[in-house]
């Protein structure tokens, strides 16, 4: 018989598998767990050239799922200026002219993680102050959210401001302030990325995966291409996919489903947006936004469109997800999973909502009923929850009801972990006590939901349960050790434990001590 290849012991061993929850010792053979239980029954199998890890009293736990990244976008924005820490407009300013001295004449200068909220000015730059400092090129700098973003004039000149059909803002004298929302931001967005060299794309991959194993994550679910984004994006991920160190599931952001068909892919969607985002006051709303009651958000799409959509997908038996955000554009989602499920009946679809931040309880209902997953982010809770930017946006009243997990578990609707990269960045202990910990105690979650949420769940919402996810034979060995057990510490410390290992597949892909 065969040797098993490495053994891990010496710590807990979290295996998120139900029916064998903690375990003293962990085998691996040729990438896979060969068994999991007491190190005795383990012994047997060692060979003379059995590796065995000490986890020295550290914690053991599946490699993590990230359920929702805009991964090439996330790479591209660590090369371009990266706004996250930025707290002034003279602070911005002088980034910009910092990454000018590094760009070639005329190329595109790209921002990224821009947050007025978070600027001592409360608001964007002017665009006279922007141009100064991009006089002679292109400069588009997104906002953290991607649902608005501010350009210069050069970039504005490149865009057919006759076929943008909203979201430009104007000042008091009606002049254009440079900054996109909507229609705008889409179009502005579009033009910006397809200026991106193939190159850079196929560098931020990289970029974007080595900052995941460093996070313990090793397999994602990659939302690119589409109207929000640039289908360059996911053309890269398809080739160069298997030149990373993770694993990729692509959701193609696209609405046409033969291009899903064509490249034999199984799921559409992601961030196909229904609706904005708080940040840019474009997510859709039942009732207008606390700090702004002239607006309720936007729908992007009719009900005939998405149902049209849905539909034809749906027949062809794929995976369909949607960004729907605020109570408005969930109720549409809703509403249109119904009549297509009614009129298509099909078993087992595993349809799915991306970020669903504020759910009525009859949106938690009719999505149990109909089997949906709630594919969430709960480090929002954590950078924006409470008196945050959810209670500027919003007020006090609908912040409490914001990303409601501990009713949504409660329906028996299965809820996914991701992070929204490069929204909040890929690290799935904050999202981990992001639930453990939400600003509203009543929508708290155990940290063995939370975990599960990043795990066995991660895997269950595109159809690998049977291959990753938890620490069961048969599965492959992808497996992260943690400084410490996240069931164990306080859950206002959970952000702080330490990677110190991640393995995929039996390879060590990031480890603490290089």
């Amino acid at each position: 018989m065969a040797h098993i290849d490495y053994i891990f012991k010496g710590g807990d061993i979290v295996t998120m598998d139900a029916n064998n929850p903690v375990v003293e010792a962990v085998s691996v053979r040729d990438g896979r767990i060969e068994q999991a239980g007491p190190m005795a029954a383990i012994q047997s199998s060692m060979g003379p050239e059995t590796w065995v890890f000490e986890l020295e009293g550290r914690c053991m736990v599946p490699g993590f799922y990230d359920s929702h990244t805009h991964f090439v976008q996330t790479g591209l924005g660590k090369l371009g200026v990266d706004f996250a820490q930025t707290t002034s407009h003279e602070q911005m300013l002088e980034q910009i002219r910092e990454k000018t001295r590094t760009l070639q004449p005329k190329e595109l200068l790209l921002g990224a993680g821009l947050d007025e909220l978070k600027l001592r000015e409360k608001r964007y730059p002017s665009l006279e102050e922007l141009d100064k400092v991009t006089p002679d090129r292109p400069a588009w700098l997104n906002r953290v959210d991607s649902h608005s973003c501010m350009v210069n004039s050069v970039l504005l000149a490149l865009l057919d401001m006759d076929a943008i059909s909203g979201g430009v803002d104007r000042d008091s004298g009606g002049q254009v302030t440079g900054v996109l929302r909507q229609d705008a931001n889409f179009k502005a967005k579009k033009v910006a990325t397809d200026m991106i060299p193939a190159e850079k794309r196929k560098e931020a991959l990289k970029i974007t995966a080595d900052a995941a194993a460093r996070r313990g994550v090793t397999t994602i679910n990659a939302m690119e291409g589409g109207e929000l984004f640039n289908d360059k994006d996911a053309e890269a991920l398809l080739k160069y996919q298997d030149r990373v160190s993770i694993d990729l599931v692509l959701f193609w952001q696209t609405t046409r489903v033969e291009t899903v068909l064509e490249h034999g892919l199984k799921r559409l969607g992601g961030c196909i947006a229904l609706d904005g985002s708080f940040g840019s006051r474009t997510a859709a709303l039942l009732e207008p936004y606390f700090d702004d009651p002239s607006t309720r958000g936007v729908l992007y799409f009719t009900d005939e469109k998405l149902e049209n959509l849905v539909a034809s997908a749906h027949k062809e038996g794929l995976q369909i997800t949607f960004h729907a955000i605020g109570d408005r554009a969930i109720e549409q989602v809703i509403t249109v999973y119904e009549k297509v499920q009614k009129h298509h009946p099909r078993e087992g679809a595993r349809h799915r909502i991306e970020h669903f931040e504020l759910p009525t309880p009859d949106h938690i209902e009719r999505a149990a009923r109909l089997g949906l997953i709630c594919s969430v982010q709960p480090a929002f809770e954590y950078f924006w929850g409470g008196s945050g930017m959810y209670g500027i946006r919003l007020g006090e009243e609908r912040a409490r009801r914001t990303n409601p997990f501990r009713a949504i578990l409660d329906a028996g609707v299965m809820l996914l972990g991701g992070s929204d990269s490069d929204v909040t960045p890929i690290d799935p202990l904050i999202g981990i006590q992001g639930a453990v910990a939400h600003s509203n105690p009543e929508h708290r979650v155990t940290a063995q939901e939370a975990l599960e949420m990043f795990t066995i769940n991660g895997a269950y919402g595109v159809f690998q349960e049977d291959i990753k996810g938890s620490i069961s034979p048969g599965k492959w060995a992808d497996l992260v050790v943690l400084s410490e057990n996240p069931l164990k510490v306080s859950k206002e410390t959970i952000k702080d434990i330490q990677i110190h290992t991640t393995i995929k597949q039996g390879r060590t892909i990031y480890s603490s001590k290089d």
